[in-house]
């Protein structure tokens, strides 16, 4: 093995070292994304999906509200309608 040759072995030895190194900061820079979106995820999975303060609770409530104020309108509904056919009524 001349001069030459272990320069180019020496080079080789180098860019493997580099590339090793760059590997191992990929591998961390990913780790980070990957904590990122887990918390990312996580923060989404407890506002929709909480029972008790997220859109689902919220979805819920405005299901409730809806069915409650369904019953009030067919009520008020009758009132009205009864009270027109009364006015209806007493004018002939």
């Amino acid at each position: 093995m001349n001069q030459n040759d272990r320069n180019q072995l020496e080079i080789a030895h180098l860019k493997l070292d580099d590339m090793r190194q760059d590997i191992v900061d990929l591998k961390k820079d990913m780790e980070r994304a990957h904590t990122k979106t887990e918390e990312s995820l996580r923060f989404i999975k407890e506002n929709l999906f909480d029972p008790h303060q997220g859109l689902w609770a919220e979805t819920k409530q405005n299901t409730q509200y809806r069915t409650d104020a369904k019953k009030w309108r067919y009520g008020v509904g009758i009132l009205v309608i009864g009270a027109w056919l009364k006015n209806f009524w007493e004018m002939f």
